[in-house]
């Protein structure tokens, strides 16, 4: 009988893969296009597998070489350098062990289709399936449990204590902690390797830690001690921004980011070396008018790359250096190269600007505490690229420019308003522990009463207690992120402000109003270690509403608030996920990225809050309200 050789082997394989691609759909959910990517290559190498083997036909072995050959040439591709239109797989990752024998598979299929349609149909006997079957189903369930326990080729990282150091890195959950209270922190379920985990929280006022960390040689970490305390020494010399300005060190115009670089470009292509005498770029925290001296960064001169032995050797395992090779600059009106934007998908500028620079290397030395240590990158697009993976880096950490809150902290800050430009030197306390505001009488229990404010109605305060009330006995459900990520939620990557925002973008537009089953935005407060803690709802109305429309729910006990200065790298109700990249002053243009509509929102806090249940976030996070009205009062809250 003449029969189309190999064909039942290349549908088998294709199946495998498909099989494969599939288990590892929900690995990805924290990008929604990449999840959307891996359903249509798993029904594809399914629906093709499976029509080769019940009907085959020549006109299938082109569209098996097609289905397959893509698979795999995507697979070589993020191995390779990552695709940077596909949100997830903008840097190159390392082969797997799943991610390879789905390859292989994909491999088998696309090559013996291909082979069966330069042959084409010859008399051959029946196939026997038994032994093809069996060994395919020996690659095909190791891929796929290895493929259910790692995600990305890495597991969450953890202290010496067993805390979360990155939560927000994907990793294990194949262990989930049940709530148990009504506040549920994240807790690790996975011992601490023999090495101590890296990174872990930095804070110039206590003893150094960097011991004990893999791939580290006793000079190396000898040599990253000295240039750390080298760097807190000598690096308050610029504390004043002023100085550095003049000392011929420019701002780069990224100051709406968050941060401001400040860059000497001679002493890039001097003959120093991780000098903090002569440091090539100053970073400084920007709030408002005022400057605070946070951090240097070394940049290495140019042809050095970041994974040139000479940077890599340096500090072995401590250090990661990255390069910016997708920021556009142009020169503003006095001649000076400032940074208008970052590249397309295809790797082009926007008109007027060019795109340079992409290969320095750098790395970050912090003065001030950080929760993912003194090396730590900017989170977001301020990350920049490096060798490798996102997951793989040891400078990047989900709770970025955390203060820690168990000792207190000393920085040094100018305020370029004030009649004296002297650095001063402001110590903050730990944050005491949040206590219910007596004319609250908040207990943190789910009933409670608003009674005896002046102006709320009997009808506003039960409505308010009601939301109260539902809101605490409902959204415990979300106490773990990953169960928000299961339900749609992505992170906007605002841990640097002390809390991180998960939202819904599908939810601000559908038919729920006020709904703890359906909540726009949860917001997690981050604590030591990265642990996240489910702390409040965001409610989020509709476009259709504004600040003067909100509905009424318990009058002056709850004041609705807008953000009409936050700046997003991307549209979510297209990508479905989407975070911010910069703040801007009220009603002003974004320097990066865009504004979104300013949905008018509500926060339900789960914890008390000495302004309330329906407080506002402080400082940026608080947001805008009517014009004129007063806030609900001005202590400072939402942090504890």
């Amino acid at each position: 009988m003449k029969r189309l050789p190999g064909i039942v082997i290349a549908g088998l394989a294709s199946i495998a893969a498909g099989a494969i691609h599939g288990g590892a759909i929900g690995l990805h959910a924290e990008h929604p296009q990449l999840a959307r990517i891996f359903i249509v290559v798993t029904l594809a190498q399914l629906a093709w597998g499976l029509s080769a083997l019940l009907r085959p036909q020549q006109w299938l072995l082109p569209v098996g070489v097609l289905i397959n050959g893509a698979a795999v040439g995507g697979w070589i591709a993020t191995r390779i350098v990552g695709i940077s239109w596909i949100d997830g797989l903008e840097v190159r990752e390392s082969p797997q062990l799943a991610d390879s024998l789905c390859a292989g598979l994909g491999i088998v299929a696309a090559t013996v289709a291909l082979a069966a349609l330069l042959v084409g149909e010859r008399e051959l006997p029946q196939v026997r399936l038994a032994l093809p079957s069996f060994a395919i189903l020996l690659l095909t369930l190791p891929a796929m449990w290895n493929g259910a326990a790692h995600v990305h080729n890495h597991a969450a990282t953890f202290d010496a204590a067993g805390n979360v150091i990155n939560e927000a890195q994907p990793h294990d959950h194949g262990t989930a902690t049940t709530p148990v209270e009504q506040i549920v922190s994240e807790t690790p379920t996975t011992p601490a390797s023999t090495f101590a985990a890296w990174p872990r929280p930095y804070d110039p006022d206590l003893p150094l830690d960097i011991s004990n960390v893999a791939n580290v040689s006793a000079e190396q970490e000898s040599r990253a001690k000295a240039l750390i305390k080298s760097t807190q020494r000598e690096l308050p010399t610029w504390a004043d921004y002023q100085t550095a300005l003049a000392g011929g060190w420019q701002s780069i115009g990224d100051g709406s980011t968050g941060f401001e670089h400040f860059i000497k470009r001679e002493l890039i292509q001097d003959d120093k070396f991780l000098d903090p005498t002569a440091p090539e770029a100053l970073v400084y925290k920007v709030e408002g008018a005022k400057r605070t001296l946070v951090s240097v960064m070394f940049i290495a001169k140019t042809g050095v790359t970041v994974d040139d032995p000479s940077l890599t050797d340096y500090a072995g395992g401590l250090i990661q250096w990255h390069s910016h090779d997708n920021l556009c600059w142009r020169n503003n009106a006095q001649g000076v190269p400032v940074i208008s934007g970052l590249t397309d998908g295809a790797g082009n500028c926007p008109a007027g600007s060019v795109r340079a620079g992409g290969n320095n290397a750098m790395v970050h030395v912090w003065i001030t505490p950080h929760l993912c240590g003194p090396f730590a990158a900017l989170e977001g697009a301020g990350a920049g690229r490096s060798n490798v993976s996102d997951s793989e880096r040891v400078d990047l950490c989900g709770a970025a420019h955390q203060h820690s809150t168990s000792a207190p902290t000393t920085i040094v800050t100018t305020d370029p308003t004030a009649t004296t430009v002297a650095p001063t030197i402001t110590t903050f306390a730990p944050a005491p522990t949040t206590t219910a505001a007596p004319s609250f009488n908040d207990t943190g229990a789910s009933r409670i009463s608003l009674g005896g404010f002046p102006g709320v109605t009997a009808d506003q305060q039960a409505r308010a207690e009601d939301l109260l009330y539902r809101t605490r006995e409902k959204l415990k459900k979300f106490a773990l992120t990953q169960t928000a990520l299961d339900n749609g939620f992505t992170s906007i990557q605002d841990a640097g402000t002390g809390v991180e925002h998960y939202i819904n973008w599908s939810y601000i537009n559908d038919d729920h109003e006020l709904d703890p089953n359906y909540p726009e935005s949860l917001v997690y407060q981050v604590g030591a270690g990265g642990k996240r803690t489910l702390v409040s709802a965001m409610y989020m109305v509709g476009d259709e509403y504004e600040l003067a429309t909100v509905p009424d729910v318990g009058g002056a006990l709850t004041q609705w608030h807008i953000h009409n200065n936050l700046c997003f790298d991307q549209d979510p109700y297209v990508t479905g996920s989407t975070r911010v990249v910069g703040v801007t002053s009220e009603n002003g243009p974004c320097s990066f990225g865009i504004k979104l509509n300013p949905n008018p929102m509500l926060h339900v806090w789960l914890v008390p809050q000495k302004c309330g249940p329906f407080a506002a976030l402080e400082g940026v996070g608080a947001g805008q309200v009517i014009a004129g009205e007063s806030r609900l009062c001005d202590e400072a809250h939402g942090h504890g």
